[in-house]
């Protein structure tokens, strides 16, 4: 279904690296938004020095560029929507890992839709994010790939804890998969959950829910304990 008074007069922008890709989703918008006129750019630099961006009523972005890997694309992202206020920005993508899936989700504005999306679901979705309501793609918002924590089960497990405190210590996911004997994919999950349970982007933010740090023990402000490990010495 095409959107045309509603539209008219206004103007968009599409980034996409692969040029038949960007090519194909203006194509596909120009159709389905014929008020619209749209810009074009290949990566992040390129679609920032373009006049308008921060005004253009949609942004059609990717996650990532030549330049950029998805969490520098993410973090990109989300600067851009806290310029551009109540605009929408859509982020259309193939894949997109889970953390940075719950990232973007928490950003107002930001609707986050899958590259392979049927195209009339497509249109359907792109309305919706037009009317001014989010929308994550449930092609890449899987339930049984994103875990849901209850009041109660928002406090970590021992096992969290034990990585929380090894990460607080300066060890990398590696370096801890290694000291407790487990896999590094183990670990990166317990890292993700715990990360998630605190309402956290990153671990500037989830150190700073460290309070009253003692000799031999810290504890959360959510009042969880944890053991102090002596700090990792970066070689």
């Amino acid at each position: 279904m095409k959107l045309h008074a509603k539209t008219a007069g206004k103007q968009g922008i599409v980034m996409h690296a692969c040029p038949l890709a960007r090519e194909g989703l203006l194509r596909f918008l120009t159709e389905q938004l014929p008020g619209f006129t749209f810009q074009t750019a290949d990566s992040f630099s390129d679609m920032g020095r373009l006049p308008g961006l921060t005004q253009a009523d949609l942004v059609v972005s990717d996650i990532s560029d030549d330049e950029r890997n998805i969490a520098d694309g993410v973090d990109w992202l989300v600067w851009l929507q806290h310029i551009r206020g109540n605009r929408p920005l859509v982020v259309i993508t193939e894949e997109l890992p889970e953390y940075q899936l719950i990232t973007l989700s928490r950003q107002p504005g930001i609707s986050v839709l899958a590259l392979q999306t049927p195209q009339a679901q497509l249109s359907q979705l792109l309305e919706t994010v037009l009317a001014g309501k989010q929308v994550i793609s449930p092609l890449l918002a899987q339930p049984s790939t994103m875990p849901v924590f209850s009041a109660e089960t928002c406090r970590l497990t021992g096992a969290e804890l034990q990585v929380f405190g090894l990460l607080h210590a300066g060890y990398s996911v590696t370096q801890i998969a290694s000291r407790l004997h487990r896999s590094v994919k183990t670990v990166s999950t317990h890292k993700r959950h715990l990360m998630f349970k605190l309402q956290v982007d990153n671990e500037i933010a989830l150190f700073a829910r460290v309070k009253n740090l003692n000799e031999t023990t810290c504890y959360l402000d959510n009042g969880q304990q944890f053991v102090r490990y002596p700090q990792q010495v970066m070689l």
